[in-house]
């Protein structure tokens, strides 16, 4: 389990490397020629959708992106906060997946009925991103690594590993992505709502765990547990 202070720590460095960054670097930068994820393809995850809460939140942003072509702001309809994520996006649909019903077995086995509880939401900046993250109820820390620690001991883990090649296994943050922007860096408006709001606080979620297959942003989901 990873401590308040380790978790501030992971947010504040984050942030604080961006905005060097940013400082090095006043204009976007070289223009994406991939997207960030496939578009249509399905990943296995788990978290669940939280728009309505965040409806005026997403709102502001959409206002300061002002209609830029390279801002892919999270929906409403999509936004969401992720409990852990499995595999990358794999499946053109989701009868290509195997070996789901010993995964659905394994996530009811530790999250069945758990609900995550996320306070203190804040912005976090990464050089071509914006993100909202807080921090999450012990139980909730406890029942993820449990679910890690069971499914690192099965076939799932090769896909887990792939879909977190860089970081530790799960991951300091519990965030949700709210902006991409297909340049290196974002644009200076982007930049300056970031300074304007980076202070604030957002509130607290509650929020159902569950097992999904759902594209990027996860506009199109279908719940297996």
């Amino acid at each position: 389990m990873h401590t308040a202070a380790i978790i501030q720590k992971a947010y504040d460095d984050a942030t604080r490397r961006t905005l060097d960054e940013w400082n090095t670097h006043p204009d976007t930068g070289v223009i994406r020629t991939e997207p960030f994820y496939h578009p249509t393809r399905l990943a296995i995850t788990s978290g669940n959708r939280a728009g309505p809460d965040m409806a005026g939140l997403l709102s502001a942003l959409e206002t300061a992106a002002n209609g830029d072509p390279l801002a892919d702001v999270a929906p409403l309809t999509g936004m969401h906060f992720t409990f852990f994520c499995i595999t990358q996006a794999l499946y053109d649909k989701p009868e290509d997946a195997e070996g789901i019903a010993g995964l659905t077995d394994i996530f009811r086995k530790h999250c069945d009925g758990h609900t995550l509880h996320i306070q203190d939401l804040r912005l976090i900046a990464l050089p071509d991103q914006l993100l909202l993250a807080g921090f999450p109820d012990e139980k909730s820390q406890r029942v993820r690594q449990s679910l890690v620690d069971d499914l690192m001991k099965t076939p799932w883990a090769e896909k887990i590993r792939e879909r977190f090649p860089h970081t530790e296994i799960p991951q300091v943050f519990w965030h949700s992505t709210l902006l991409r922007y297909s340049a290196q860096y974002l644009p200076a408006p982007l930049r300056v709502w970031f300074l304007e709001n980076q202070h604030k606080s957002f509130g607290s979620l509650s929020l159902p765990v569950k097992l999904v297959m759902t594209n990027y942003n996860w506009t199109e989901t279908l719940t297996l547990a």
